[in-house]
């Protein structure tokens, strides 16, 4: 069975027989008008220095990506052609499908191919040739027929990976968990070095299209990063720090207008050619905007509905001069701003709970629990969280409430701390249980935050758990009738063999709200 895919980006074969379409690779003949040399086998020259990933699975397809960087920093100044091919082993006995593709410099040299025609909810393995060498090889996994009869299903949850300031252990041990789906939720490049990390980037600052690539290329050279993008298929959304910190549309603390416009186009690119997304979420020639939020279904088990809240959103109540904001003077209740803008909260609204699903889960990236402290006498409130957009939450609460899907669930991340609650809307009226996964390598705040806000949240006399003080991610196992999720703690997140164990389990019931 041979299954081409056909785009701008790439050329059928179907007159090309495998064995003879190999044999040219190798040997340059369909590579020659593109390419002036060959590359030795994990050498110097090496092409797949990035590493292989996947995702955005559906039934029949899913994404295959890779970047040809022989220079991981000083990019190719001509296309290269690239073979892929995706198979039902790991030996590529039994091809299930293969194509070709033209990764451009205009494109960071990327390749995003998408075979169609597999089998749903089964596993694939594949890989990449080019310049005379073949990549690793990859894991993936098509989503289940939709409305199939699903058991179980694993999916981990990650965020906020700052390459300088720590190592990443936690996706060496997310690889060996062997789940069915890894979703990221945002900062997975932070856009400033830093001085005090333990890694460092090529430049201070991503600020240029060629800026972004760079802390892409440097980010993805970790062996325990590229392990996870092998194990599983991902599905992404990003945050601020793949833009600039606490952005909101063309609006950051520290730059606006035009130069911002033109800085979130560049990480609007970059972004894309560096993750394994569709071609529908490319970024529009014209804009430079692009489509990120979308939908994937597990059978009669899961939906999972991943928005974007950066591209649309309102600017802070206030002024950037203070992320932290005093109620009094910077209120946030004003039913004219948006998290995620009109056009994303329709599609939300036409989709939520469509597929009549086990469990309803509403994917985004940051705390959706209200948080409130005392600053100076006042009660304060961090901007850049829901709780500087609290009419736009209640819309979305109002939909969850309305519809009244099975099960519904939030996923955020962004707040570098693990969280368990259930959420309520203003009339405290119950609305969703809510997962916070933890940082993979970013600070957390410390014993000092931990005891501030935990005493918060007990203070509310519900059922919370909060941990900032380790880093890690969320493993979570589905059934019909639990999700088991473990928060796995990595001991050290400056040592790229620290051990990870699991710091808390929660479990969430069918029918009820919150962990039991």
């Amino acid at each position: 069975m041979s299954n081409i895919t056909r785009s701008e980006e790439e050329t059928p074969m179907s007159t090309v027989s495998r064995r003879h379409f190999f044999g040219l690779s190798a040997g340059g003949i369909l590579g020659s008008t593109l390419l002036p040399y060959a590359a030795s086998a994990q050498g110097s020259d090496y092409p797949f220095k990035l590493g292989v990933a996947s995702g955005d699975p559906l039934p029949d397809s899913v994404v295959l990506w890779t970047r040809i960087a022989p220079d991981i920093f000083r990019p190719l100044p001509w296309p290269v052609e690239v073979q892929w091919e995706i198979a039902e082993d790991p030996d590529f006995q039994r091809i299930s499908g293969h194509g070709r593709a033209v990764a451009t410099p205009e494109w960071g040299h990327s390749v995003h191919a998408e075979p169609q025609g597999l089998a749903p909810g089964k596993d694939y393995y594949y890989r990449f040739h080019a310049l005379g060498a073949t990549s690793a090889t990859g894991r993936t996994r098509t989503a289940p027929a939709y409305g199939a009869a699903l058991d179980r299903m694993r999916f981990a949850v990650c965020a906020c990976q700052n390459y300088t300031r720590g190592h990443y252990a936690a996706y060496r041990d997310m690889a060996e968990q062997r789940p069915d789906l890894i979703i990221h939720v945002g900062d997975y490049i932070y856009e400033h070095a830093g001085s005090d990390g333990v890694r460092k980037m090529p430049v201070p600052e991503a600020v240029s299209l060629a800026d972004y690539r760079a802390y892409y290329a440097m980010t993805k050279t970790d062996p325990h990063l590229q392990a996870a993008h092998q194990a599983a298929p991902w599905m992404m959304i990003w945050d601020d720090h793949e833009t600039i910190n606490d952005y909101a549309g063309d609006t950051s603390p520290t730059m606006h207008g035009p130069a911002m416009h033109r800085r979130r186009i560049a990480a609007y690119r970059a972004y894309y050619e560096n993750m394994p997304l569709r071609r529908d979420a490319r970024p529009l020639e014209a804009t430079g905007n692009m489509t990120l939020y979308r939908r994937a279904v597990f059978g009669d088990l899961v939906q999972f509905d991943l928005l974007d809240t950066r591209q649309y959103r309102s600017p802070h109540p206030c002024p950037y001069e203070e992320n932290y904001e005093a109620w009094a003077s910077c209120p946030a209740d004003d039913v004219a701003r948006t998290m995620l803008g009109g056009r994303q909260e329709d599609w939300l609204a036409r989709g939520y709970g469509m597929a009549n699903a086990r469990w309803n889960m509403i994917v985004q990236t940051t705390q959706m629990t209200p948080y409130f402290w005392e600053q100076e006498g006042q009660q304060t409130y961090r901007a850049d969280r829901w709780d500087g957009y609290v009419a736009a939450r209640e819309r979305l609460y109002d939909l969850i409430r309305n519809r009244a899907p099975a099960n519904p669930f939030l996923i955020g991340g962004d707040v570098h701390a693990f969280m368990g609650s259930a959420v309520q809307n203003l009339a405290g009226e119950p609305v969703a249980s809510e997962l916070v996964c933890g940082a993979i390598s970013s600070s957390g705040g410390g014993q000092d935050r931990y005891d501030r806000e935990t005493g918060y949240y007990n203070g509310l006399n519900k059922r919370y758990f909060f941990d900032n003080r380790q880093n890690g991610y969320a493993l979570c196992d589905v059934s019909p009738s639990h999700i088991a999720t473990q928060l796995r703690a990595v001991e050290n997140y400056t040592d790229p063999a620290s051990p990870v164990t699991t710091l808390k389990a929660l479990t969430y019931e069918n029918g009820a709200l919150g962990f039991a």
